[in-house]
């Protein structure tokens, strides 16, 4: 399956899936396809690929957790869920479960797409060549080199020089310079992720945020376009709930922390008994409202902002941009009162939210709980009608929003630096897809 720009979900490598019962998937393979090296795509490589995925990487175990993957036939692949799973498509649209040929070397990339590997050196580059045996015809470029380039502004000036022609990841106050310059386009599309400020209800340092009233607060304080104008340079757009940056679910827009409400925000902190001091801090029984927060890497100019904003109501926030690493650390040792984090919020739906919100979410970092949400998860998952989830995932973000366990700031910036000499290209929600299309020409 693929994710496409809107966010809806196509079969790719598949000719068709359909649900043949509620805990039933069927997918008919394309006739003809083969990998790379010339092996036939079956049901029976499908089976072993996803097999050899589940038991390697955690992330794909994840994907496919309670799920039967059986070879039916031989273009034939039958995925048996132990619950309804209506959106077992979108787990397999996940660039986790591309498929690849596990009777290839270990370690020999043996795929279907259009482009195949030919060179690769780790960090550094990779040399893809046209896929003659691609099933969907031939492929626009002859050969695609992908070089990895870690310092943004060292980005920004091959943009600028023209020395490559897509440039990822641009940085956002370079934006005026790079849409002015001649011969390139900038691409700036916000991504399918909520750059959020995770907060945590046990911390020793910051006792405050275990009040449901100062994390409403938090969020009715920030006031998101400033932060989109300051931090993004006008190039994403304000969240008002972690799941409007999802394109499948446009109302999530209209949830949530929909304007900036410093009235609310200093009437919740007066009732959780924090009072603005002479000092023009705020403080209780003496102790003064502080939070640390941990940012990374771009979203650092996002949590300068966030410090100025919450000052204004008098809390006083100290800001360190750290690597993801020492975040990871931080919350597991439980030595933490905010960070920054982006999760993912398009595709399988249920499960993203149930990792926010659910009891055991790898993404719930306060270990937030409440009786409502066993219930609302179930159905977004296993309702029998798409209205029936669809409205289950809404009540979902709103019950997100009234606990308040993050909030939600802006989507990140996918910002691109498209030479005006190639043709085809789409931007995509998703980072990491539809990066080189096989439609794609260069003039």
């Amino acid at each position: 399956m693929r994710t496409r720009a809107d966010g809806t979900v196509a079969p790719e490598l598949a000719e068709k899936v359909e649900a043949t019962s509620p805990t039933v998937w069927t997918a008919t393979l394309r006739p003809g396809v083969t990998f790379w090296k010339g092996g036939t795509v079956d049901a029976a490589a499908v089976v072993a690929s996803m097999e050899r995925a589940r038991a390697e990487n955690t992330l794909a175990a994840g994907l496919l957790k309670d799920v039967t993957v059986a070879a039916t036939g031989d273009r034939t692949v039958t995925f048996t869920t132990k619950e309804p799973s209506h959106s077992l498509p979108s787990a397999l649209s996940h660039y986790q479960l591309v498929i690849h040929n596990v009777a290839s070397a270990p370690k020999e990339a043996d795929l279907t797409g259009p482009y195949r590997i030919t060179g690769f050196e780790s960090d550094r580059r990779m040399v893809l060549e046209r896929n003659d045996r691609w099933w969907g015809g031939t492929p626009g470029l002859a050969r695609v080199e992908v070089q990895k380039v870690g310092d943004p502004q060292a980005r920004a000036q091959i943009a600028l020089s023209g020395q490559a022609e897509i440039v990822q990841d641009l940085p956002t106050d370079r934006a005026k310079e790079l849409s002015a310059a001649p011969g390139m386009a900038l691409v700036a599309k916000p991504a399918a992720n909520t750059v959020t400020v995770y907060l945590n209800p046990s911390s020793a340092a910051a006792p405050a945020l275990a009040d449901q009233r100062v994390r409403q607060a938090l969020s009715w304080g920030v006031d998101r376009q400033e932060v989109v104008d300051l931090a993004t340079n006008g190039l994403s757009v304000p969240a008002s709930s972690w799941l409007a940056s999802n394109p499948a679910f446009p109302d999530a827009a209209k949830q949530g922390y929909v304007r900036f409400d410093k009235a609310t925000a200093e009437r919740l902190l007066d009732e959780a008994g924090w009072r603005v001091g002479a000092d023009g801090k705020r403080a209780k029984a003496g102790t003064k409202l502080t939070l640390r927060l941990l940012t990374f890497g771009a979203e650092a100019a996002t949590g300068e902002v966030l410090q100025a904003q919450w000052a204004r109501l008098g809390i006083d926030v100290q800001v360190r941009n750290v690597e993801s690493s020492l975040i990871n650390q931080s919350i597991d040792k439980g030595d933490w009162d905010a960070v920054t984090q982006a999760w993912t919020t398009l595709g399988d739906t249920a499960k993203l939210m149930a990792a926010q919100i659910g009891p055991a979410g790898a993404a719930n970092h306060g270990k937030y709980t409440d009786p409502r949400i066993a219930g609302l998860l179930a159905q977004a998952a296993g309702a029998p009608s798409e209205d029936q989830r669809t409205a289950a995932v809404y009540d979902l973000n709103k019950l997100m929003v009234e606990l308040a366990p993050s909030i939600p700031v802006h989507p990140r910036v996918l910002a691109t630096g498209v030479s005006k000499k190639v043709t085809g290209f789409v931007a995509h929600p998703l980072q990491y897809e539809n990066i080189v299309q096989p439609t794609m020409t260069l003039g």
